[in-house]
């Protein structure tokens, strides 16, 4: 255990009372592989993957993260001054940080405030104090201490997601009262100053109700979980009734919590929160941010668009209408009449998405072949790229076992390899052998039937001559495909997309990403039994709802390790 010192300055704590609190373990980082579009490391236990062979038994009865207390990010802080003050910040302005540019999915566990930050959220502050033109439930112009109490006790209180102690709203009382000499305008903006800058305010906390006398676990107090859920599910803080059910205390119940779950995944802004999750692990938000060669590709940057949003619907067609197993079945491509002549897709009209469905033999390979997918993860500005593409099967699909950096001069020895495409990775492989670029490569090369931004293709425009047939087989090394020992195989990229559908190792993978990026922490670390039991689950269901209601449901979503 190790007391949670408060990295706020002094002036918003005067005659707020003092922030304490206590934390098991130190901050934890989540595994490399699970950021959407990594290629740099695998999610799995002990470097393992959700779908290797356990090197030890999972841990009965312990929790999905340990107690902590950790800083709100820059999206969650926007998020609730809109939910709560109801403001929205523009575009242009940011909280600390500028908006990141790799596409992988941004939440820092370790993150705390310093020095360099707290002029930022002052500033934040200031903005959100700007734009509002008084203190809800008070009139414009008519703030008396009544509203103002009521203010304090349920705007600030839902902000600060628990109850403000009688020091705490006699201290910022005090703070609104000091200004008035100089006028409303400066009470409000050192009022909501000492508010959005109150570690109750830009800290999660999740240590229970008495952490420094327990040992082993603590329950999360209503509150706790009210907030927990919220930011899982909302991204925010608890909507008015979650709220509720936290202040009567009756969301400790399963009941009560089921429906409120049930309820919540209802609601538009929940589902819009979770399909980017599934964006994420998907590697779609990369799609915004990769570079193409605009004189070898000069198209691109008018389809760059299209394709995020046609991969959005076919997300949200799949993830509320849908199975996880759709990811590799489906062949429907949602295209507008740019996009359609763009990919030699059926015919349509007008700009507006729609629906249409794959030739046979072509895009028939569910998610592996969308066109989105295959421009996000070919990292070649200019030509094919079977080694990213690889990797991110290998890693973001099987969390499979994270491998040894390239040598130093990797680059060097890759300038030196000629022929095709196909030729130039057999020497890859041949040269390090089936155990680096054997275990992911082939996963690129069954994609060569697509070029560098997802149009399907015949021939190899690499071959010498160019336009040879291309030869989309591969053969993926042994222990990579789970429960195939040996070698595997694959006969093209609609082959590994039926294996896909039906395989336990890729849904337990998604299981433990998904779960990752609903918790703001890798539940691997734990190794909680109940994971098993929500992979499980999700594994005979395919169903995303229930894959996110089982993991904010279950036992282990309710405690915290010590």
């Amino acid at each position: 255990m190790r007391d949670f010192l408060c990295a706020v300055p002094a002036l918003v704590l005067i005659g707020l009372g003092a922030c304490s609190g206590s934390i098991g373990g130190e901050a934890r980082q989540p595994g490399a592989g699970l950021a959407g579009g990594s290629v740099n490391g695998g999610g799995g236990r002990g470097g393992g993957g959700a779908g290797s062979t356990s090197d030890a038994p999972c841990a009965q009865g312990a929790s999905f993260a340990p107690a902590r207390v950790t800083l709100v990010s820059d999206e969650q802080y926007r998020n609730i001054v809109h939910d709560v003050f109801g403001v929205t910040f523009p575009p242009t302005l940011t909280v600390t940080t500028l908006s990141g540019s790799s596409g992988a999915y941004p939440y820092n566990e370790s993150a705390q405030v310093e020095t360099t930050t707290v002029q930022a959220y002052q500033r934040a502050a200031d903005q959100v104090a700007s734009l509002m033109t008084t203190l809800p439930p008070c009139a414009a112009g008519a703030i008396d201490d009544t509203c103002l109490g009521q203010f304090l006790r349920t705007t600030i209180s839902r902000a600060w997601r628990r109850p403000l102690t009688d020091a705490e709203a006699n201290g910022l009382v005090t703070i609104y009262d000091s200004a008035a000499m100089d006028g409303p305008t400066r009470q409000l903006q050192l009022t909501m100053e000492a508010s959005l800058m109150h570690p109750s305010f830009l800290y999660r906390t999740e240590v229970g109700a008495n952490s420094a006398a327990a040992t082993g676990k603590v329950m999360l107090t209503p509150f706790e979980l009210a907030g927990a859920l919220s930011f899982a599910l909302l991204n925010s803080t608890p909507d008015a009734e979650l709220w509720a059910k936290a202040q009567d205390g009756s969301l400790a119940q399963s009941s009560v919590l089921q429906a409120q779950v049930g309820r919540l995944l209802t609601v538009p802004a929940v589902q819009a929160n979770l399909m980017k999750k599934v964006s994420y692990f998907l590697a779609f938000e990369t799609l915004p941010v990769v570079k193409k060669d605009p004189a070898t590709y000069p198209a691109f940057a008018g389809l760059q668009g299209t394709l995020y949003e046609s991969a959005q619907a076919f997300l949200k067609d799949i993830i509320w209408d849908g199975r996880f197993s759709d990811l590799f079945t489906s062949r429907r491509i949602f295209a507008d009449q740019t996009m359609a002549a763009a990919y030699g897709l059926p015919a349509v009209s007008g700009t507006n998405l729609q629906v249409l469905t794959a030739p046979a033999g072509q895009y028939d390979g569910g998610i592996l072949t969308q066109p989105a997918l295959l421009a996000a993860t070919n990292k070649n500005a200019a030509g094919d790229d079977v080694i990213h593409r690889g990797l991110w099967v290998y890693y973001n699909l099987l969390c499979a076992p994270v491998l040894p950096p390239p040598p130093q001069d990797a680059t060097t020895i890759a300038a030196t390899q000629t022929g095709s495409t196909r030729e130039q990775a057999m020497t890859r492989d041949g040269t390090c052998g089936a155990g680096c670029h054997g275990r992911f490569d082939p996963f690129g090369l069954v994609t060569l039937e697509y070029d560098n931004i997802g149009r399907f293709r015949t021939t190899d425009p690499t071959s010498t001559p160019p336009g040879a047939p291309i030869d989309s087989s591969a053969s993926i090394a042994a222990g990579v495909l789970m429960p195939e020992a040996g070698p595997v195989t694959l006969t093209g990229v609609a082959d590994v997309a039926r294996r896909f559908a039906t395989s336990r190792q890729v849904s337990d993978c998604a299981t433990t990403t998904l779960a990752t990026y609903t918790l703001d922490h890798s539940p691997d670390q734990e190794n909680s039994c109940e994971l098993a039991t929500v992979k499980s689950r999700f594994g005979q269901s395919g169903s995303f709802a229930d894959l996110f209601t089982a993991i904010v449901t279950s036992p282990a979503f309710l405690s915290r390790d010590l």
